[in-house]
């Protein structure tokens, strides 16, 4: 019960409008607001929990990205969604490899790395499961990086052109009454 009222709040429509203005009213330019989500999508799919701010603060300084974005893309991956991801990752990773694993035994031994979450806990689940992990994990990285940066980036634009807009009609307006 704890866990589902937890999804609903993390997915509730106030908890999506608090992020999308948090995004939008983030100082730089879109395109560094957008590298800072792009940034943490890869890091979420691609390193292991526990691992990715270790990797996404550096990558979002050389990338020149939102380090605050850098950060809160990694959470792309998180208690509620790695019982998901994790396995389907290393299901994936698998198939784009040629051998397919059972995704309920892939499920299972994942729930030995949610309570250890370290990388000996990740290697001792073996070759077989780790390579696919990363094959999986770079797959997703790739595609949703590049997903989250051109939404981003589409959401930043859009929203400071129609800000634009609504402020120079509103200067328009103040002026046209001046000069009655």
């Amino acid at each position: 019960m704890a866990k589902s009222l937890g999804m609903k709040k993390y997915f509730s429509g106030k908890t999506l409008k608090f992020w999308y203005f948090k995004m939008v009213r983030q100082s730089g330019t879109p395109e560094k607001i957008a590298r800072g989500v792009a940034v943490g999508l890869f890091v979420g799919f691609m390193i292991p929990f526990g691992f990715q701010l270790i990797v996404a603060i550096p990558l979002a300084i050389l990338f020149k990205a939102n380090k605050f974005f850098s950060v809160t893309g990694t959470f792309v991956t998180n208690h509620f969604t790695i019982p998901f991801i994790y396995p389907f990752q290393c299901y994936l990773g698998s198939c784009l490899l040629l051998s397919p694993l059972s995704l309920k035994l892939l499920t299972g031994q994942f729930k030995s790395l949610l309570r250890d979450p370290s990388f000996e806990a990740l290697f001792e689940l073996g070759h077989d499961v780790v390579i696919p992990f990363f094959a999986g994990g770079a797959f997703l990285a790739v595609i949703f990086a590049a997903a989250g940066y051109f939404a981003a980036l589409g959401i930043v634009i859009q929203y400071r052109r129609k800000k634009s807009n609504r402020l120079r009609k509103a200067l328009a307006s103040i002026n046209t009454e001046q000069e009655k």
